[in-house]
């Protein structure tokens, strides 16, 4: 992936705001506190933020590993 986290986060940030709020009837306490808490939001966001990306470029990886035929190992 092209983009480095820092420029990652920058766009990702309302998305993960969008996800709280949609995810508010399975967990208020957390959400509620992600949205009211800066503190807490500023903890929280950078983990959230390298988790997704750390997960998109892996999934991105080894799409380009199977489309060059590399598929891994099952028997590893």
């Amino acid at each position: 992936m092209a983009n480095p986290l820092d420029k990652f986060e920058l766009g990702i940030r309302k998305l993960i705001e969008d996800l709280m709020i949609e995810r508010m009837g399975d967990n208020d306490k957390i959400v509620t506190r992600y949205m009211a808490d800066q503190e807490f939001q500023g903890s929280a966001f950078p983990i959230l933020a390298r988790e997704i990306f750390e997960a998109v470029k892996s999934k991105a990886a080894g799409a380009q590993n199977v489309a060059k035929g590399m598929v891994p190992n099952a028997d590893a």
